[in-house]
């Protein structure tokens, strides 16, 4: 499969060419919806930005916030002329910095178990302020609404420029940012570019992921944004099942469906390790498939991951199943819209939700309405049953994901 996400840049908007262009003698903050052209302007200014001012690569840096949005980005590096090496995550190229510059033993959490990041970047900051120089050029960032105040710190030390993009409907981290902060961290007097037209998802997964904006008049302006066209007259889907393993069932049929369609396809799950899990039924189903692990972006192999590893990708068809509140653990209800609002918005053509019956979970029911306005096809099963995971155990491999994702 090529690069097909990669749009080349005498394809995109006068808008998205005018934010590539954006002069770096001050930090900018490029503000879009899902499907407005981020990621690809981010690059595009990567490259454009290399070129005007002749820097070397080694002197500018792409940060992002999951280890499966590198690996995404990467696969079209070479269509600009760019090495793998010039992306990283920010606390990747943390621990690589501290290895190298600081040394000693990289802090460690005892109670979490895992590195004490917070440290680490503490410790980072305070090298490259006492260096007193710049470490590059410039820096891009990606999903920057994710970031903690204090990461804005340390990007604007360590680059005479910087550069974001944002969009406060995604943000689905713990202790990231809102738009003002990041102006004020950044010393930015206003937005500098605003992504009005949204230009990869079809009419009804935008108005299907509208119903999961709580405020009526930005999910109102997030569907006048809309730029596509209605293609195939083919409706996002909700099924339910009468259990667990009719659940996985139907989610293969799909899978085995959309394939044939000749699509690229993701499977998002609320824990990491249900990708695994399901990823060993589908090998039994002659399906074969990449997990969190595998990742290859250059494949027609389905991808299996959780929401959190599909920030900023995008695919023909997304499925999404396990759509019930114990499969969230302690995840407050705000919290798991967005997350559907970023799983749902990854597919370009048509978007599969699968539950087990649980009416009661809210952002189901958010979702139902769509089906009044036509961009949701209900397909119901009676004797519904819902499958029980312990709470605490949920609530600890979300963690364990959040973690896992960044490095």
């Amino acid at each position: 499969m090529s690069n097909t996400w990669l749009i080349p840049r005498e394809e995109l908007t006068p808008t998205q060419l005018r934010a590539i262009e954006l002069d770096p003698s001050e930090n900018r903050i490029i503000l879009g919806g899902p499907g407005s052209g981020k990621t690809q302007i981010l690059l595009h200014r990567g490259q454009y930005l290399m070129e005007q001012h002749c820097c070397k690569s080694e002197n500018f840096h792409i940060f992002v916030y999951t280890k499966a949005l590198r690996t995404y980005i990467q696969s079209a590096l070479p269509l600009l002329g760019l090495e793998d090496e010039v992306i990283s995550t920010l606390d990747s190229w943390c621990m690589d910095f501290y290895r190298q510059h600081i040394g000693g033993s990289t802090p460690w959490n005892k109670k979490s178990k895992q590195p004490d990041f917070f440290a680490i970047r503490k410790s980072v900051l305070d090298k490259l302020q006492s260096n007193g120089k710049k470490f590059f050029d410039f820096v891009l960032v990606d999903e920057a609404q994710d970031l903690n105040t204090d990461a804005f710190q340390l990007l604007t030390t360590m680059a005479r420029h910087v550069t974001v993009c944002a969009d406060h409907k995604q943000q689905i981290y713990d202790n990231g940012s809102d738009i003002p902060a990041i102006l004020q961290q950044l010393d930015i007097r206003r937005n500098n570019i605003t992504l009005l037209e949204t230009y990869r998802c079809c009419p009804y997964i935008v108005q299907l992921a509208s119903h999961l904006i709580e405020d009526l008049s930005e999910r109102n302006e997030y569907v006048r944004q809309l730029r596509t066209s209605q293609g195939e007259r083919e409706t996002p889907l909700l099924a339910y099942a009468k259990d667990a393993q009719d659940e996985k069932e139907q989610l293969i049929d799909l899978v085995r469906t959309r394939l044939a369609k000749g699509e690229r396809v993701a499977v998002l799950f609320p824990q990491r390790r249900q990708a695994y899990g399901y990823a060993k039924a589908f090998t039994e189903a002659d399906i074969e498939v990449e997990n969190p692990k595998n990742l290859d972006f250059t494949s027609d192999k389905p991808k299996l991951m959780p929401y959190h590893s599909a920030k900023g990708l995008t695919f023909d068809s997304v499925i999404m199943p396990r759509l019930g509140k114990k499969s969230f653990g302690s995840i407050d209800s705000e919290r798991i819209m967005r997350l559907l609002f970023v799983g749902i918005t990854r597919a370009t053509k048509w978007v599969a939700l699968l539950t087990v019956g649980d009416e009661q979970f809210k952002p189901l029911k958010s979702l139902l309405s769509g089906a009044k306005q036509g961009c949701l096809t209900i397909r119901r099963l009676e004797d519904c049953q819902v499958g029980n995971t312990p709470d605490d155990q949920i609530d600890e491999q979300l963690q364990e994901d959040d973690i896992l994702d960044i490095l």
